[in-house]
């Protein structure tokens, strides 16, 4: 094919598989998820935003708020291999605030059916291993004058990444069933167009106008408020498309390819993941659980504006006849003066003026109450669940057991999926670290018997078979109070123990005190001349975390334990 009829034939690809995403997704109603969840309705609607408390409510139960990645070797021979890719993904984790793309994933996949997640390395609009000039490729400064054309902070050089996409700007083909199965994806950018012209890794730049392809007149998607704020800057459309059966990358702008080279980020599968709760049976695009609780939302919405405008109606009116009280003592009526006396010209008072307050109509709770629950088993929450107690008489404990159980189910499932997903990322980084990182470094490990030591690696020495499991719960956060008590903790545990140093024990704990009490691991003192590990072994009167009368040693330790210890600390000495 000529270049033209290829880029035809690419676009046509495009074009379908835009129109495959119109007609089995819900592309139309995500523009309305979205301003539900801002609570963008109009003035004359008083809403019950339940789609942004359930949505905001849903984040934080499935995301990974500390997540720490196990590598095991599924060969003996790489074992150290494991520990050294293991200190690496954890680090990279840090680096990457991938939590936060994680976070940003799951409320995609809420509001739209599904959370795209595009992974990189080193530049954010294609790594080309032929750019490489050590410490990162030139394709993120301009080739005139030097200045940075990419400006995503936690896109760095020589480092993998996973970014999140606006599902409108993913293209997928014609019946695509799943993520697993695709045989080509494609991405839609818009760059400013001077960037583009910039970027050292596109041809065919000069003529670019910074108009849309004319091959997809028919579809029409609105600016961004960021790009709309600068109405002199002219924004280039750009559609990456990474072919799976080729191995190649395509950029493909105004009829014109800017891109077309071997894609060295297609390892085990395209450099994409997807978040998905609720997969459709047939096709890729799945059902947002925005889109099942809109209905409700929008009867919940007009139950509260009717029993708003209820409210308005039933305040306390009063009907009088006409003539039989005038304006002036009317005023006097209405005025908040206690015991005013009006007089009335009428023969009969009762009769020329009424009381008269409409009821609200008691069915509008119930109603209301009939959508909440309808949405609360649409998404398996409960009351409990969602921070409120349940009225009426107490639920026993079996109750309550089967209603935790039945929601943990639901959301353990979600949280499967995260798990599964954030375990495909770290794979794929591992395999651009093992192919990308061809210069030498260095790490930190801690070996399986416990000591701490430096190895020195290149990507390609790590490379082997593992096994990543992603354990949600031992990378907690830690703060200083949880700190402090460890290290109490530990004392408490091993004060005394010939087995540990503790001198460096007791430092430990001191050094927990150093900002409220600057030098406070001063107060530890080893006499000149001592080994430090006899110092430490050496019984006190009243050691730390002994009580009074303590013969020493560990607190409550019994006199055998204390013979026991000073016939170690005889033979210790002996041998120093």
């Amino acid at each position: 094919m000529t270049p033209s009829e290829f880029i035809n034939e690419w676009m046509g690809k495009v074009k379908t598989g835009i129109e495959f995403r119109k007609k089995y997704s819900t592309e139309k109603n995500w523009d309305d998820h979205r301003k539900m969840y801002r609570g963008q309705w109009s003035d004359e609607v008083k809403p019950v935003n339940k789609i942004f408390s359930y949505g905001r409510m849903l984040v934080p139960r499935v995301y990974f708020k500390a997540p720490r990645v196990t590598v095991t070797a599924l060969r003996p021979e790489l074992v150290v291999h494991a520990k050294v890719v293991e200190t690496i993904d954890n680090m990279i984790l840090r680096e990457t605030m991938l939590k936060e793309t994680l976070k940003m994933s799951v409320l995609d996949s809420f509001l739209c059916g599904v959370g795209p997640i595009k992974l990189g390395y080193d530049s954010e609009f294609g790594y080309s291993p032929e750019q490489d000039i050590g410490g990162g490729t030139v394709t993120q400064v301009s080739q005139k004058s030097g200045e940075r054309i990419e400006y995503r902070e936690t896109i760095k050089p020589e480092m993998p990444w996973a970014m999140r996409c606006r599902p409108e700007d993913i293209v997928v083909p014609w019946g695509a069933q799943d993520a697993q199965s695709l045989p080509w994806i494609a991405h839609r950018i818009l760059r400013p167009l001077e960037d583009v012209q910039q970027d050292q890794k596109y041809k065919n730049t000069k003529d670019l106008k910074g108009t849309r392809s004319v091959s997809l007149e028919n579809y029409s998607s609105p600016f961004r408020p960021s790009e709309e704020r600068d109405k002199e800057v002219v924004y280039a459309e750009l559609w990456e498309i990474r072919d799976f059966r080729s191995g190649e990358v395509l950029v493909i702008c105004e009829d014109q390819l800017l891109l077309a080279q071997k894609d060295a980020l297609q390892v085990e599968g395209l450099p994409y993941e997807f978040v998905s709760f609720n997969p459709d049976p047939e096709y890729f695009w799945s059902i947002p659980d925005a889109h099942i609780l809109s209905p409700q939302q929008q009867e919940l919405n007009e139950i509260s504006t009717q029993s708003s405008r209820h409210r308005a109606i039933a305040l306390l009116k009063f009907l009088y006849s006409k003539g039989a009280i005038s304006e002036t003592e009317l005023e006097k009526f209405l005025s908040g003066e206690i015991g005013p006396a009006v007089g009335v010209d009428a023969d009969n008072v009762a009769g020329a003026i009424m009381p008269f307050q409409p009821h609200i109509p008691p069915d509008l709770y119930g109603a209301s109450m009939s959508s909440i629950n309808a949405m609360k088993e649409s998404l398996g929450f409960s009351s409990n669940e969602l921070g409120d107690y349940n009225s009426g008489s107490p639920r026993s404990a079996t109750e309550t057991m089967t209603v935790s159980q039945s929601f943990e189910q639901r959301v353990s499932e979600r949280r499967d999926i995260m798990s599964d997903v954030l375990v495909r990322i770290i794979r794929k980084w591992n395999q651009y670290i093992f192919s990308f990182w061809t210069s030498e470094r260095v790490s930190r490990i801690v070996g399986p018997m416990g000591e701490a030591s430096w190895i020195t690696y290149t990507g390609d020495q790590l490379k082997g078979e593992y096994f990543i499991h992603i354990d949600s719960d031992s990378g907690m956060p830690v703060s200083k109070s949880l700190k402090f008590q460890m290290g109490k903790d530990l004392l408490g545990s091993f004060n005394g123990d010939p087995l540990v140093d503790q001198v460096a024990l007791r430092r430990l704990v001191l050094d927990n005190y150093s900002e409220v009490h600057p030098g406070a691991n001063e107060l530890l003192k080893v006499p000149p001349g001592i080994n430090p590990m006899a110092a430490g072994m050496e019984r006190q009167p009243f050691p730390i975390g002994a009580g009074k009368g303590s013969s020493g040693g560990r607190a409550g330790s019994s006199p055998d334990r204390a013979q026991e210890f000073d016939s170690f600390k005889k033979r210790f000495n002996q041998r120093s």
